[in-house]
């Protein structure tokens, strides 16, 4: 037995704890839950010489995922086209409420929950939304409310779905994400996708790093989303380096709804209401902001907060933060408002998540909604008009990051660089259980790392299908080493005004076309994760836990002197009388015989950084080579306890000058 779950008095705890069997004993810990367009972004087209066409659309890969459950009669889950079952799957479509085995087919494979008297029926959204943007079938004419039409497609349309409900109305229990992953490993599944997270624990304490460890030796490939704490350092959760761990990026899609105030001037907002289906919307209203007579949060457009008499017909300016953004809108229109204008504040900045919300509104920026409030105070009658433009496709740069994505360092475990890559995490159109909205919508839109995270799970599962023997570490370097740094503009990708770091994008953009075919990967077995933690310092007990492997570290670094992990990317970590340090990676070759490799080299500033040899040459498929790297800091320790530094080394093809394999380096001084 690996494990149980059991409610423990304090004295049976400490009894449990002493017993000679017994590893670790945890809390249950509560966790939160963290496309139309997005495909076509990506550079997926169903041509001959794309990257779908070329991994069978995903065909044969089974993608488990963790999350709110499924609402099978959505669009996205038909089986039409999708091959048989794969005959290594072990699962079954669990019988609940509503919900039994008719309701599995041949997209949909598998369905199960995690506690008692329950269904896997999604009865919150978010895992219906979430398990299509990565394996959802083909859905044409597919908008929300008539925004963001087209066909919707998940990344790995070709693949299967099982989906493990694991999150309640409460949350996400770390003992149930455990008991999932577990069975899950059993079921048979190829990638395990979890847009869950909490705050960065360490490993030993994190359920989902030792269950996804498991799945890991399982040749099991875990993404998982990095949280949405950004733009906050030290924020990135989900950080153990067998996880891939994503952040969010922006599209150039926009859903512009344009704020025209009384004297002439216009704000320029995002919204998702469908005002050209109703041209009364666009009419002028009184504006109303923290009205007189109104309750404590009235800004904020909390529930019971707002007078009828004073808002009652007027456009009413709800300040962004604390409750939902599409609940102040449900709190204005049972006020009686009749519309809405969401103003982002200082923490928020421009961030531009959109809603579908259910009366005329718009989200404005930081900066507009500081010109909006001067213009409410400037006069007697504040009047505005909401002038909605639909969807508009390649107005604006991106990708970018997201503004909420979690930020690195990583608290735990600095010496891997998080996050890994990003990929669109803003205003994702993706399907939706149709009983939970009043207009019957079989989509709607979400922002968040938790988007992010499938559009990964779903390209893990199209490299699956092209490389089926490839370990989830060359997955993950395929990913990594091919990820985009410049925006379709050929610009640097912008976090906010300036261009984003490593901490916030890790390795770059996702390219899902490049990834198919990276010519060279870093691959990594289960037991040099373990050598890793040893170097960490962590002790024996923590790394049974974390691993069920009984290692002996002085035996093992003695064996690996000067031990570094084969990851793609390079973090190196100068402590107060360090100077220099050397590491060793190593390439395996999945690309052609004869490929000669030349190295590239942007040394980040204060450091000398020298690669031998600077030449690779692979005369086989498969050989593995390997070069050394050495920095010298050139920096004098300042008073300041933490400073960074960043650049990076690529391998580039000799022959075609195209394959290039690219390795973020992230240099930290440390004081301490």
């Amino acid at each position: 037995m690996e494990g149980f779950a059991a409610q423990l008095s304090d004295s049976e705890l400490d009894l449990l704890k002493k017993l000679p069997g017994v590893v670790a004993v945890r809390p249950d810990t509560r966790l939160q839950l963290h496309t139309t367009y997005s495909y076509k972004f990506m550079g997926l087209t169903p041509a001959r010489e794309d990257a779908w066409y070329q991994s069978g659309f995903g065909h044969g890969t089974i993608i488990g995922v963790l999350d709110t459950g499924v609402w099978p009669e959505s669009p996205s889950f038909n089986d039409r086209g999708m091959p048989p079952v794969p005959g290594k799957w072990k699962g079954i479509c669990q019988q609940g409420q509503d919900f039994d085995s008719s309701n599995c087919n041949r997209k949909l494979i598998g369905a199960r929950f995690f506690t008692k008297d329950a269904s896997p029926r999604d009865s919150h959204g978010h895992g219906t939304h979430t398990s299509s943007t990565a394996g959802g079938a083909s859905v044409p004419k597919a908008s929300v409310l008539g925004n963001g039409g087209g066909v919707a497609r998940g990344m790995a349309p070709g693949a299967h779905i099982a989906v493990y409900k694991v999150c309640w109305t409460n949350g996400c229990y770390s003992s149930d994400i455990l008991a999932a992953m577990d069975t899950a490993i059993r079921d048979g599944v190829d990638v395990l996708s979890l847009s869950i997270g909490g705050f960065p624990l360490p490993l030993f304490a994190d359920s989902i790093a030792i269950g996804s460890f498991r799945a890991v030796e399982h040749g099991i490939s875990v993404v998982c989303a990095a949280g949405n704490s950004g733009p906050l350092q030290y924020s990135v959760a989900n950080e153990a380096p067998w996880i891939a761990t994503i952040g969010a990026s922006t599209l150039d899609r926009e859903f512009p709804a344009i704020v025209q105030l009384g004297n002439g001037e216009f704000l320029s907002g995002e919204s998702m209401f469908p005002g050209n289906e109703f041209p009364s919307t666009t009419k002028e209203f009184e504006l109303v902001y923290a009205p007189a007579g109104g309750k404590k949060g009235s800004e904020f457009c909390f529930a019971g907060s707002l007078p009828k008499v004073k808002i009652q017909g007027k456009m009413v300016v709800c300040d962004r933060g604390v409750n939902g953004r599409a609940e102040k809108g449900q709190v204005v229109k049972q006020s009686g408002g009749a519309a809405m204008i969401l103003a982002n504040t200082a923490i928020n900045m421009e961030e531009d998540s959109v809603d579908v919300h259910v009366l005329p509104a718009t989200l404005v920026g930081f900066t507009e909604s500081l010109r909006l409030k001067a213009y409410i105070n400037s006069t007697r009658n504040p009047r505005a008009r909401i002038v909605f433009g639909g969807t508009v496709i390649g107005k604006s740069r991106a990708p970018a990051v997201a503004q909420f994505s979690a930020r690195g360092p990583s608290f735990t475990n600095p010496s891997v660089l998080k996050p890994d890559v990003i990929a669109p995490g803003v205003n994702i159109i993706a399907a939706w259980p149709q009983n939970l909205d009043s207009r019957r919508v079989n989509f709607t839109v979400m922002s968040g790392t938790s988007m992010a995270c499938p559009h990964v799970s779903g390209i893990a599962a199209l490299i699956r299908s092209a490389h089926p023997k490839w370990s989830p570490a060359a997955v993950k370097s395929a990913m990594l080493t091919t990820a985009d740094v410049t925006d379709h503009s050929g610009n640097p990708i912008m976090d906010g005004d300036k261009p984003a770091g490593v901490f916030a994008m890790g390795a770059g953009h996702v390219n899902p076309q490049r990834a198919i075919y990276p010519g060279l990967i870093y691959d990594i077995k289960p037991e040099d994760y373990v050598t890793h933690l040893c170097t960490l310092g962590y002790t024996r007990s923590e790394i049974f836990t974390i691993t069920h492997r009984n290692a002996s570290c002085s035996e093992l670094l003695k064996m690996n002197k000067g031990f570094s992990l084969n990851y793609p990317s390079i973090s190196v970590i100068f402590r107060q009388g360090t100077r220099r340090k050397m590491m060793r990676r190593k390439l395996t070759n999945v690309g052609r015989p004869n490929s000669i490799y030349s190295v590239e080299l942007k040394a980040p500033e204060g450091v000398k950084v020298r690669v031998k040899p600077t030449k690779l040459h692979f005369k086989q498929r498969n050989q593995v080579l390997s070069y050394r790297l050495w920095f010298i800091s050139r920096k004098r320790m300042t008073r300041e306890k933490l400073s960074f530094a960043e650049g990076h080394l690529t391998w580039i093809n000799s022959q075609n000058h195209l394959t290039r394999i690219r390795s973020p380096i992230s240099v930290t001084w440390k004081r301490k």
